[in-house]
């Protein structure tokens, strides 16, 4: 039974959210609390598996309220958000806090688009109860700017293919593109645990990165842009929300827009983006697969492919014409993934030629892109 704690001081949130939860023969509502501090109070009498969480609340507020889960007894928190851009900008606040996921309120009422709340609702609730290994956040360097935790600072690399029956997930070894040209396009794909992971690996790349970046992570409308412009603040890089004819240059990311598929055009004389509202595939508008597919077809072995922490299998096809065309494929490891499902499944299927933390995903691009550089000297 997943026992969750719902906090909202709207007593008609409550009263709905608690309704969806209680009416799963696996989920118990074992607490409400109208502010924060009621929760905190009751965090460690009621023990829930999971914390539905406002933002807006008086007193110290959502974001707040997760920090302080999180230090005291850390347990996924999954946020009740507004479509606004306030509320965007607060749920980004509570996803680098420590919050897992989030789920929109409907725009113009409680009862517009309730199924589709409660189905994602209850999706999340199940997905986070069962992260085998909750992480939260990237682990804080030391006052020597290394990383501490077990594998921080390691990747893998094997010949032996995926398992699924002994997990020794791992890839092929890099070392195989040696000889084989320049990198020209780094492509990544994340969804649930991916806003904390680009703003690792981003954070991690200079400005005078010599090649453009493109990226798809599972976000509605309204929060990408603010999500690019919280990347842009964070980082050297130049980062921004995509529109139609962005061009492709080097030291800068694109982000595609909620409810967008993103495609690369490798056009002369400057390489662009196109963007379609054509239907969602893989479950999603933008998906990871649309742009991988023609990541492929416009620059095969010339990109690098990164799939990162995500629920279900958005990626797993794109990424594997990306990897038969020849391209480095990066997957993000178990260990420091949110959840461990869209960069499984590419390990699974063998086109992971390196699995890395996410505290080293950055420097292995830098690596990628030297190495290359060197050889076609």
């Amino acid at each position: 039974m997943i026992r969750v704690m719902i906090v909202d001081d709207s007593p008609l949130v409550r009263k709905i959210a608690g309704d969806i939860l209680a009416g799963e023969p696996d989920i118990e509502v074992v607490a409400t609390a109208a502010t924060a501090e009621f929760a905190l109070n009751k965090l460690d009498r009621e023990a829930p598996d999971v914390v539905t969480m406002d933002i807006e609340m008086p007193g110290i507020g959502g974001v707040e309220a997760i920090r302080r889960i999180m230090a005291r007894k850390p347990t996924p928190v999954i946020v009740l958000s507004s479509h606004a851009l306030r509320g965007a900008d607060f749920t980004l606040q509570a996803l680098e806090a420590g919050a897992v996921d989030f789920v929109l309120k409907p725009t113009a009422s409680l009862s517009g688009g309730l199924n589709q709340v409660a189905r994602e609702l209850k999706e999340k609730v199940r997905n986070a109860a069962q992260m085998p290994s909750f992480r939260r956040v990237p682990v804080p360097p030391t006052s020597d700017g290394a990383r501490t935790g077990s594998k921080a600072g390691q990747f893998t690399f094997s010949s032996s293919p995926a398992s699924d029956s002994d997990e020794r997930l791992s890839g092929r070894s890099l070392n195989r593109r040696q000889g084989s040209g320049l990198i020209d396009l780094v492509a990544i794909g994340t969804s649930t645990g991916g806003p904390v992971a680009l703003k690792t690996v981003l954070e991690g790349l200079p400005g005078d990165f010599p090649v453009p970046i493109v990226v798809v992570q599972h976000m509605p409308p309204v929060f990408t842009k603010a999500f690019a412009d919280r990347l842009n603040a964070c980082s050297e890089l130049s980062v921004k929300e995509a529109e139609e004819g962005d061009p492709l240059l080097p030291g800068t990311a694109l982000i595609a827009p909620g409810d967008y598929h993103i495609t690369v055009v490798r056009a002369f004389p400057q390489p662009r983006i196109t963007l379609s509202q054509s239907d969602p595939v893989s479950g999603h508008r933008p998906s990871v697969d649309v742009l991988m597919h023609s990541v492929a077809s416009e620059y095969g072995s010339s990109a690098v492919g990164v799939i990162m922490t995500g629920m279900g299998k958005d990626g797993a096809a794109g990424i594997k014409e990306l990897h038969n065309k020849g391209a480095l494929i990066i997957a993000q490891d178990k260990e420091s993934s949110v959840i461990f499902g869209m960069n499984r499944e590419v390990i699974v299927n063998g086109d992971a030629d390196a699995i890395a933390p996410v505290d080293r995903i950055a420097q292995t691009l830098q690596e990628l892109v030297r190495r290359h550089e060197r050889v076609e000297r």
